[in-house]
């Protein structure tokens, strides 16, 4: 199958405001203050300054697009709603922001467009490697100009899981089964825990408190790149309800078709029994 021609052109763009992304946050670095939003997570001047010149671009060139982003919206009124839209952006203008407010650059830009609930192109940029990573439906992925392939291998045997914070969901006690029988990394962003396992550093990627613009780009990076996608009860990822979607917890598991099969197994024989 080949791309349709309107997902190649949305992601260029996605991949242009991704970097853009990155040189707003890069003048804001070592500058900003944190605040604490309604659940306690951090927010700083970077995450609102990166948020709105993102938005104010697509509104420039596709106004009829819907958009859902992190941050506080303060115009929604004026632009379509998502459920309604032909095209919904969504944003996470820093994903990281824990690290980035401490000076640390693990963190990333992530921009995706969905269509009828589902990822259609998107891109992260890599603050930490000044990588930038995209996207479009069967169009493939790429890191810069390298294009991503994700193969089952030998390190398959003895994967690295990137498995993200549980912050207000308790730990599933798979958790403990895990971190006996493989290695993990946990960095921060499940942005780049999606992006790096697109690429080959990692071999699956587990989270249960990402929202959606945590996952909607590095989701459709992962299965373009060759791997799975699903819930953590192995349905597919998408479509999301983007009239309905009220920023709940989205859990994503992906990785190699092996490495998916051995953690997927492994959550349905945790799950309670009814």
């Amino acid at each position: 199958m080949t791309p349709e021609p309107f997902h190649c052109e949305l992601r260029q763009f996605a991949s242009e405001l991704a970097r853009q992304g990155g040189a707003i946050a890069r003048l804001w670095a070592g500058k900003v203050s944190v605040r604490r939003k309604a659940d306690r997570s951090p927010v700083t001047e970077a995450d609102h300054a990166v948020q709105a010149e993102l938005i104010r671009r697509i509104g420039a060139r596709y106004p009829d697009h819907g958009v859902i982003a992190e941050e506080t919206l303060t115009d929604e009124a004026h632009r379509p709603a998502p459920g309604a839209a032909p095209y919904c952006w969504v944003i996470d203008p820093i994903d990281g922001t824990r690290n980035y407010a401490r000076g640390l650059t693990i963190y990333a830009i992530s921009v995706a467009v969905l269509q009828a609930g589902a990822p259609v192109a998107g891109a992260i940029f890599d603050a930490s490697a000044g990588a930038l990573y995209s996207a479009a439906l069967n169009g493939g992925a790429t890191c810069d100009d390298l294009v991503l392939q994700l193969h089952d291998s030998e390190s398959d045997r003895d994967p690295t899981i990137l498995v993200s914070s549980f912050h207000q969901t308790p730990v599933p006690s798979v958790i403990g089964k895990w971190l006996n029988a493989y290695h993990f990394r946990n960095h921060g962003s499940l942005a780049l825990h999606l992006a790096w396992l697109a690429a080959g550093y990692a071999d699956a990627a587990y989270g249960v408190d990402g929202r959606l613009w945590d996952i909607a780009a590095g989701g459709l990076l992962v299965a373009e790149a060759g791997g799975v996608v699903t819930t953590n009860d192995g349905a597919p990822r998408w479509p999301i309800d983007l009239a309905g979607y009220g920023h709940a917890a989205t859990p994503i598991l992906a990785g190699t078709q092996v490495v998916h099969g051995k953690l997927l197994h492994s959550l349905s024989s945790d799950a309670p029994q009814d």
